[in-house]
């Protein structure tokens, strides 16, 4: 069953917890160094779904409320189930909401493209191009944000088609906006310190990533503990089970 937070809890995701649990387990090593592998093998896509898979696992049981959310590195088939539905998730968010930036960009460069002769249509064009390309900054802004909450009910439930339920999760957001933003400071940070060691090309740099997306799970996870729906007091319990 889902854990819901407790009295000695605060209301909000501790934030410094989340820089801290990962060590806390005693194969943290190890799993980093597996996970440091696959997040290697990304870059061939290869090791995409595996690290997707784990994340959700992680996410899993940090919101069933387990002391130590890393899982073992052992159900690979599992694992890459649960990270390819993740994935075609993402996918779909992503490439949806480049096609109506996508579409005007390409019209306009068309248009460009015909009235290269004319430097009044070139000079539209490449305004239109120029509005084509702010309004897909703004779109996949939106998306960044948005998200997480198709990710987390998605995760928890264990179905594809609630990420696809705009309004509820909409108003998972509504819910919990304090632990759901807390949620993404984490994920930024962790970016960010990941890619400082990307920069400074240290040693580790891939367990390192693979760190950052761990914790990124387990902040998500901590959102759905946190929530009235998600948390075990009704709906999705019994996926916790």
């Amino acid at each position: 069953m889902a854990t819901a937070p407790t009295a000695g809890e605060t209301t909000y995701i501790d934030f410094g917890r989340a820089f801290q649990f990962f060590f806390e387990d005693p194969d943290w090593l190890k799993k980093a160094l597996i996970g440091g592998l696959f997040y290697l093998l990304a870059i061939f896509l290869v090791g995409i779904p595996f690290v997707a898979g784990y994340v959700v696992h992680v996410t899993r049981r940090a919101a069933r409320g387990e002391a130590r959310p890393l899982p073992e590195w052992t159900d690979y088939g599992q694992l890459f189930g649960d990270g390819m539905q993740i994935f075609g998730l993402y996918l779909l968010h992503v490439f949806g909401a480049l096609i109506i930036p996508g579409s005007l960009g390409c019209l306009f460069a068309v248009l460009g493209g015909v009235a290269s002769g004319s430097d009044a249509a070139g000079g539209v064009a490449a305004l239109g191009i120029m509005a084509a390309y702010l309004l897909m900054f703004v779109v996949m802004f939106a998306v960044l944000i948005y998200f997480p909450s198709a990710y987390i009910r998605t995760a928890v439930t264990g179905r594809f088609s609630a990420g696809l339920e705009v309004r509820e999760n909409i108003e998972l957001i509504k819910r919990g906006p304090g632990n759901y933003f807390i949620a993404i400071a984490i994920y930024w940070v962790t970016s960010l310190i990941a890619q400082f060691g990307i920069i400074l090309c240290v040693i580790g740099v891939f367990p390192l990533a693979f760190w950052s997306m761990a914790v990124t799970g387990w902040a998500l996870g901590e959102v759905a503990r946190r929530d009235p729906v998600l948390g075990g007091r009704t709906g999705y319990a019994t996926v916790f089970a």
